[in-house]
C-alpha cells in the first residue's frame, strides 16, 4: 500500500545523486526549492501516467522509465556535451525522426530498443493483469469514467502551469538564484525540478529589451561588395591541439598558413556553443545579440527569439538592397529553420533538395559539392542582374560523430591516423574535413580573387568545437573558443585573438567598406 508513494518521494533525491553535471560539476549549494520540488514533481508526473493510462503499476512502470530513462539519457549527453538535459531539449525530440544519427550513435541504438520493449511489453502486461482506476467504481461506464477523469487532470496541469506562470518570470527567477546556465541550475534546483521549471518559464511573455534594439543604419562603399558568410561545422585551428603535443610544438597546418599569405586574418573567436548547440552561435552571429542576454531562451534562440521579428544582418542588408539567400545542404525543418531562416531576414533558403545528387564525402554533402552550388547560385542569380549578394552558408560535410568506419570509401583511415599527430583515429577523420573546409574558404575567396565582377568579401566561423572533450582534456585545450577567419578581394586582413562571434558580422561589413551612417542629429 505504501510502495507507491515511497517510491516517489524517495528515489528521485537518490536518482538525482546520480546525475552528471558539466565536465567538472559547480560547486554551487541546493536550492531549497529543490527538496520541496523534487517530490512534488515526482508525484505530478506519477499521477499524469496514472490520468493517461488508467493503472497504478502500469504508471509507475512508466515513472520507473522516464526517471530511470531521463537519468541515463542526461548522463550521456553531459558525458559528451558536459552539460544535462533541459526543457528546451526536449522539444530537440524530433530530431530523432530528421537525423536520428546525431543522436543514436552517441545513446546507442541498443539502449533505445530495450526502452522501446519494455514500454510495449509493460503496457500489455498491465493491461492484462491489473485493474484499472476506472474499473474500480460503479457510476459510471469504465471507459467514461477514465476520459473524464483523463480531461480534468489534463486541466489540472494547464491551470497549475498558468498559474506559476503569473509569478515565476524570468526576472524573478533570476532572483531566486537561477543563471539559465544548464549546469548551474541543474546543481541548484535539480534535473527533475528544474525540467518544468524551464518549461513554465518559456511561457513568459515579456519582451527580452536585448531582442529590441536598432542599430544605425550602414552606409555602403561605392561599390557595393558581395558577401559570404560560412558557418564552418565544427571548425578550429587544429594548430592549436596539434602544438600541445609532444614533438609536435611546431607544427604548421599548411591549408591555413596559406590562407594567412593571402591575406585573411585569423584567430579564435568566442561562441556560446561547445560540441552542439548550433543554433546559440548562429543565432549570435546573425542578430549580434550576445547569447547571455537572452535570458530562457540562450539553450535554444530558434524555439523563440527568432520569431521575435528582430534585426539581423541580413535585414540591415536587405535596406541596402542586398538579395539575401541561404545554403545549407541539409533538412530544412533541422532547427525548425524551415520557418525561421526567413523570418531572419533571408529572402530564400536553399536546403537539401538543391544537393539530391550531390557528392558525399562520409556521411553527408561534401563541401567540394556546397561549393559547386554556391558558385551555381551566385552565377544564376548575376545572370539575371546586377544586385548585391549576402549568402550565409551553414557546411555540413564535418559534422559529428567521427567514429571510426565513417570514411572508409573515401580514404585509408588507418593510414590517416598514422600520419596524425595525436594518432586519435576519430580526430584524423576529423581532420580531413577541416582540410575540405579550408579548401571551400579558398575557393570562394583568395582562389576566385581574380574572376570576380565586383569586390567580395567573406567571414568563416566554427559554430562551436568538436566534442572530443577527453582529447582536449588531456592536452590542455579548455573554453569554448573557436577560430575564425576574414578576407576582402580588396586589401589584406590581420587577424587578432579574442573576438566574439556576435561581433563577427560587424567586422566583415567593416573589412567590406561599410560604415554606420550618421544619425539624423549629427
Amino acid at each position: 500500500m505504501f510502495l507507491i508513494p515511497a517510491v516517489l518521494v524517495l528515489l528521485p533525491f537518490l536518482l538525482e545523486a546520480m546525475v552528471t553535471i558539466g565536465f567538472t560539476r559547480p560547486t554551487v549549494r541546493r536550492h531549497w526549492l529543490f527538496y520541496v520540488l523534487t517530490p512534488v514533481v515526482s508525484v505530478l508526473v506519477y499521477l499524469s501516467w496514472a490520468a493517461l493510462l488508467g493503472h497504478p503499476y502500469i504508471a509507475l512502470g512508466f515513472w520507473f522509465l522516464v526517471y530511470g530513462g531521463f537519468t541515463i539519457v542526461s548522463n550521456v549527453k553531459n558525458k559528451v556535451l558536459g552539460e544535462p538535459l533541459n526543457a528546451p531539449d526536449l522539444e530537440t525530440v524530433r530530431h530523432l525522426f530528421i537525423y536520428p544519427e546525431f543522436y543514436v550513435a552517441y545513446v546507442g541504438g541498443g539502449r533505445l530498443m530495450l526502452v522501446v520493449a519494455t514500454f510495449l511489453i509493460g503496457l500489455a502486461a498491465g493491461l492484462v493483469f491489473e485493474t484499472s482506476f476506472a474499473s474500480q467504481q460503479s457510476l459510471l461506464p469504465a471507459p467514461v469514467a477514465w476520459v473524464l477523469g483523463l480531461m480534468v487532470w489534463i486541466l489540472f496541469l494547464w491551470f497549475l502551469a498558468h498559474a506559476t506562470a503569473s509569478f515565476l518570470t524570468q526576472d524573478s527567477a533570476r532572483k531566486r538564484g537561477m543563471q539559465f546556465d544548464t549546469n548551474t541550475d541543474t546543481a541548484r534546483f535539480g534535473l527533475f525540478p528544474l525540467m518544468p521549471l524551464y518549461a513554465v518559464l518559456l511561457m513568459d511573455k515579456a519582451e527580452n529589451p536585448a531582442l529590441q534594439q536598432q542599430r544605425p543604419a550602414l552606409k555602403a562603399p561605392e561599390v557595393k561588395p558581395d558577401l559570404i558568410a560560412i558557418q564552418a561545422e565544427s571548425y578550429f585551428d587544429i594548430d592549436r591541439l596539434y602544438r600541445k603535443l609532444d614533438g609536435h610544438h611546431n607544427h604548421v597546418w599548411q591549408p591555413l598558413a596559406t590562407l594567412r599569405d593571402k591575406g585573411v586574418a585569423a584567430g579564435t573567436l568566442e561562441v556560446p556553443a561547445w560540441g552542439a548547440s548550433t543554433m546559440q552561435s548562429e543565432f549570435a552571429f546573425l542578430t549580434a545579440t550576445r547569447n547571455e542576454d537572452l535570458g530562457i531562451d540562450c539553450i535554444n534562440p530558434y524555439q523563440r527569439a527568432a520569431h521575435s521579428g528582430l534585426e539581423t544582418l541580413a535585414t540591415r542588408l536587405k535596406a541596402q538592397g542586398y538579395r539575401t539567400l541561404c545554403i545549407h545542404p541539409a533538412k530544412k525543418e533541422f532547427f525548425r529553420r524551415n520557418t525561421v531562416i526567413p523570418k531572419l531576414g533571408f529572402d530564400d533558403f536553399i536546403g537539401l533538395e538543391a544537393f539530391e545528387d550531390a557528392e558525399r564525402f562520409g556521411l553527408y554533402v561534401s563541401d567540394k559539392a556546397l561549393g559547386d552550388v554556391i558558385e551555381q547560385t551566385i552565377a544564376d542569380h548575376k545572370a539575371k542582374n546586377d544586385q548585391p549578394l549576402f549568402v550565409f552558408v551553414i557546411s555540413i560535410e564535418s559534422h559529428g560523430p567521427w567514429q571510426p568506419g565513417r570514411l572508409e570509401g573515401w580514404i585509408d583511415e588507418a593510414e590517416a591516423q598514422a600520419a596524425d599527430p595525436t594518432k586519435d583515429r576519430s580526430f584524423a577523420l576529423y581532420r580531413q574535413h577541416m582540410d575540405h573546409l579550408l579548401d571551400l574558404f579558398d575557393r570562394l575567396g583568395p582562389g576566385a580573387k581574380d574572376t570576380l565582377d565586383r569586390p567580395r568579401a567573406m567571414a568563416f566561423y566554427g559554430d562551436h568545437l568538436p566534442a572530443f572533450h577527453e582529447l582536449f582534456s588531456a592536452n590542455g585545450i579548455d573554453g569554448k573558443a573557436v577560430d575564425y577567419l576574414l578576407w576582402s578581394s580588396e586589401a589584406p586582413l590581420k587577424g587578432e585573438d579574442g573576438k566574439r562571434v556576435e561581433n563577427l558580422g560587424d567586422d566583415m561589413l567593416t573589412a567590406a567598406g561599410f560604415r554606420e551612417a550618421p544619425s539624423s542629429g549629427e
